[in-house]
């Protein structure tokens, strides 16, 4: 893939990813929980495979270089929901830190580096599988070896609402850090995405959203 076709896939995975993001707030609004869970875990899928796509090519868009290059986490795991949810996952624990809280960075006492390496891992594959099931048990009616019957409708407003908006804002995080390369790094033109960001706002800060005017809710966002 040419860096100019990565940006252009980049870019269309991120507005797929915030656009489920706001279908998944919809839903929510209307208590249909676990389609509105089950959208949230696929925008954190598709965030997924964008931070593959960027870690290649993130570079190459500073510097304009044009150098064909093959992605090999897409390659080896594209097709892997719970690989594509991982990774999401693990860049969304830098949520925190992001907005000016380290408190996450530090080890719990007697803890060593490894072990909470290998602690935080196992705590982002947990996480990952669970979220696929979640996935699963917002989209489709089940039964399990005893009779029970599991359905979409039965599943409760529980935490959705925390994890959307944690979603929201771990996507937030990548279009903020790409804006900020542009602006600081990059010697190629600005390729804004303010119009996926100002999808995110009424989402990822809906305290801000709420009190901003009338007017600035109205505006189109820049192109």
């Amino acid at each position: 893939m040419r860096p100019s076709e990565a940006r252009v896939f980049w870019k269309a995975l991120m507005d797929n990813a915030s656009a489920l993001i706001d279908d998944a707030h919809v839903l929510l609004s209307v208590e249909s929980f676990g389609r509105a869970r089950s959208l949230t875990v696929l925008a954190q899928e598709e965030l997924g495979k964008a931070l593959w796509i960027y870690d290649e090519f993130e570079t190459a868009w500073s510097t304009g270089t044009e150098t064909t290059r093959e992605v090999g986490m897409l390659a080896m795991h594209g097709r892997s929901h719970v690989q594509k949810y991982l990774e999401a996952f693990v860049f969304g624990d830098e949520l925190a830190f992001f907005w000016g809280d380290s408190s996450r960075l530090r080890r719990p006492e007697g803890e060593s580096r490894e072990e909470n390496v290998a602690r935080r891992q196992r705590e982002a594959e947990d996480a990952a599988r669970a979220a696929n099931l979640h996935k699963q048990a917002g989209f489709y009616v089940d039964r399990d070896e005893n009779g029970a019957i599991s359905s979409p409708t039965t599943i409760d407003a529980a935490d959705i609402q925390a994890e959307l908006q944690t979603a929201a804002q771990v996507v937030e995080m990548l279009l903020i850090q790409d804006h900020s390369r542009m602006k600081t790094y990059a010697r190629t033109p600005c390729d804004r995405t303010h119009e996926q960001q100002f999808r995110l706002l009424p989402i990822s800060h809906p305290e801000d959203w709420a009190t901003a005017s009338e007017e600035f809710k109205r505006r189109e966002p820049p192109i």
